[in-house]
């Protein structure tokens, strides 16, 4: 009966928000660009030029242990004057300095840089092929024999792209309907939407198909970027492709109740707005967009790990970096639901039309 009504009241709001700049800022642009940053630094076009040891030689290029270094896959010498190499060292411009006079061999490493323990190990390696080429044993009783299994290397592109398409749906679940809701009740539009024959809910519902649509838009540019462009890993192809689209939608309606909780009960940007951030802008620092929560101290992650956006974050990343269905990720959806549940619940009290 109301299905013309529904339509149109789904379709002129999506428009309207194609048009919206701060919906395209803050739901497309900015994810891209991180997605853009994330695929170039990490483990993408300059993965492969950042990667290695870099290893400063003070001492003689013809020592048995710098042949040893040098002949080390992986491994890149870097030959400057003592005062320019230990600057780099400082800096974390080389991970580490060996310091080559006869048998004596130093090694000055940076604590602060990771990579000082991959140094420690190249030049320990090289050290032990040197001892044995020095002692005459050119067949050691011991051998090591390498198998490689199949397998794949998760860059952190892999784990950052599914937080950037939280980070789109939760502005467009959150602050669209806040900022819409709260335009529309200042413009008294939405009262009189509401002295029309068509229920309140089907206006709201028409709202909330419009963010659906936009949401699901959103998903589907940042998934296509970051696997054209930057190769994002989809476990299963095609079909993990669709199965986000369905985790996308799920995850926007759910937050769709927290900013129709909000937008409904403020009737002022005054009110709402600090409400809405102070929502949104946890989870983007805890809540797995740019880390796992496994980086912050037991308190913390507590909280972390109960935040909507670590659930969606999670079963986004068991499907596409692990081929998980939706039995697996049944769990994170079921507390993510509850999260939408508990906000429609208290919307539909404390709504004000005007």
């Amino acid at each position: 009966m109301y299905l013309r009504a529904y339509l149109v009241a789904s379709w002129y709001p999506f428009l309207a928000l194609l048009r919206n700049r701060s919906v395209i800022l803050f739901g497309l642009a900015f994810p891209l660009t991180f997605v853009a940053i994330f695929g170039f630094v990490g483990g993408g076009v300059l993965g492969g030029v950042l990667g290695g040891v870099r290893v400063g030689v003070i001492g003689p290029a013809e020592h048995p242990l710098v042949r040893a270094l040098a002949a080390s896959p992986g491994v890149t010498l870097v030959y400057e004057s003592p005062a320019e190499l230990e600057a780099r060292l400082r800096l974390g411009r080389v991970d580490g300095l060996v310091r080559v006079d006869g048998s004596r061999v130093t090694l000055e490493l940076n604590p602060t840089n990771p990579q000082s323990r991959l140094a420690t190990l190249a030049v320990e390696k090289a050290v032990a092929e040197a001892n044995l080429q020095l002692a005459g044993v050119s067949n050691p009783p011991l051998s090591v024999e390498t198998v490689q299994v199949i397998g794949r290397y998760e860059r952190y592109i892999d784990f950052a792209l599914p937080g950037q398409i939280s980070w789109a749906l939760l502005s467009t679940g959150v602050f669209s309907p806040v900022w819409g809701l709260i335009g529309l009740k200042r413009t008294l539009v939405l009262k009189r939407l509401l002295a029309t024959p068509v229920p309140g809910p089907v206006i709201l519902l028409g709202q909330a198909t419009a963010r659906l649509l936009m949401g699901v838009l959103q998903t589907v540019v940042i998934l296509l970027v970051g696997t054209l462009v930057f190769g994002f890993y989809l476990a299963e192809g095609w079909k993990t492709f669709l199965l986000m689209l369905l985790l996308s939608a799920f995850g926007l309606v759910a937050f769709l109740g927290v900013g129709f909780l909000i937008g409904g009960y403020w009737n002022s940007q005054e009110g709402a707005i600090p409400a809405a951030n102070l929502f949104v802008l946890p989870q983007f620092i805890l809540g797995g967009t740019f880390y796992p929560s496994d980086v912050f101290p037991g308190w913390l992650k507590v909280v972390a790990d109960l935040m909507p956006s670590t659930y969606l974050n999670t079963a986004m990343r068991l499907v596409a970096g692990e081929g998980a269905g939706l039995v697996e990720v049944a769990p994170y959806l079921l507390a993510l639901g509850l999260w939408g549940a508990a906000a429609y619940i208290v919307a539909a009290r404390t709504f004000h039309w005007y």
